[in-house]
């Protein structure tokens, strides 16, 4: 079982070149590109959402693991910090029934093509995301220090720091083009 404070600063993607070039530079070896698969359950009244807590079920290559975030605390550079519990389980389908159980239902599915880059002795991670219809993302998870000396060292290769969790990005723009739905995934 995984559970620890997460600390995590969330940033658009603005020239992926160069944000590879100042990675390499910095020391953080790429890993191979994992399809995950994030089903999202609430109350039907939506109370997880409205409190700023997630319970997600996400399926990673034959992996799958139950999650729950509590809610966040903004810092002032724009990074937020939540606490962050994760379970390996075996079967999603049991999963998912036991939530049916508890009176939750799925409310949102996204995918995204995840790259993490790690360095040797550093603790953050930072995670290239893909996400269909609404680009590339970097996520930079670890300390906060260790956070702002990466992120400043990305400069003009990343936007500021977003607010917005992947899903209130992808009904924002699912908004502006005319057609809501409750799931952003990749065709096929």
């Amino acid at each position: 079982m995984a559970g620890t404070v997460e600390t995590e600063s969330k940033h658009r993607v603005l020239d992926e070149t160069g944000l590879g070039v100042v990675l390499d530079r910095l020391g953080f070896r790429a890993g191979p590109v994992s399809l995950q698969a994030d089903e999202y359950y609430d109350t039907p009244a939506g109370l997880l959402r409205a409190a700023d807590m997630v319970v997600r079920l996400r399926l990673v290559e034959g992996r799958v693991t139950a999650g729950f975030k509590g809610p966040r605390t903004y810092l002032p550079d724009g990074s937020h910090a939540r606490l962050e519990v994760e379970l390996p389980v075996a079967a999603a389908d049991e999963v998912r029934a036991d939530l049916a159980d508890q009176g939750l239902v799925r409310v949102w599915r996204l995918d995204k093509r995840r790259r993490e880059y790690r360095s040797p002795g550093r603790s953050i991670v930072v995670c290239l995301d893909e996400l269909p219809g609404l680009g590339d993302f970097v996520e930079l998870e670890g300390e906060p220090d260790e956070i702002v000396r990466v992120r400043g060292a990305l400069g003009a290769h990343i936007g500021p720091a977003e607010p917005l969790n992947y899903r209130d990005l992808a009904v924002r723009w699912m908004t502006g083009r005319g057609s809501v739905t409750t799931a952003l995934t990749f065709p096929g």
